[in-house]
């Protein structure tokens, strides 16, 4: 191989490592990014599924409350009727 042939080759191998080493850094940073990404997905995820469970329970809760409070009133109803006729 002649000089020139080799400073050329010697100049196109320093180019490219200058291209491919960056690139692979690059490519090394954005796979941890996009590994970081899926834990905080799954970690969202979890929590939106323990929310969601809470929420039903809540919701059951509430109805609970609502059966309760109707029958609260239904007590009093019926102790007003006793009432009044404990009265006459």
């Amino acid at each position: 191989m002649s000089a020139k042939h080799e400073w050329s080759w010697k100049i196109f191998t320093a180019l490219l490592g200058a291209v491919i080493l960056p690139l692979a850094g690059w490519v090394w940073s954005v796979n941890i990014e996009v590994t970081q990404l899926r834990n905080d997905l799954g970690d969202a995820e979890r929590s939106i599924a323990t929310m969601s469970d809470k929420l039903k329970e809540a919701e059951d809760n509430a109805r609970s409350l609502i059966g309760v409070n109707k029958d609260i009133e239904y007590m009093k109803d019926i102790l007003q009727r006793i009432e009044k006729l404990v009265a006459r």
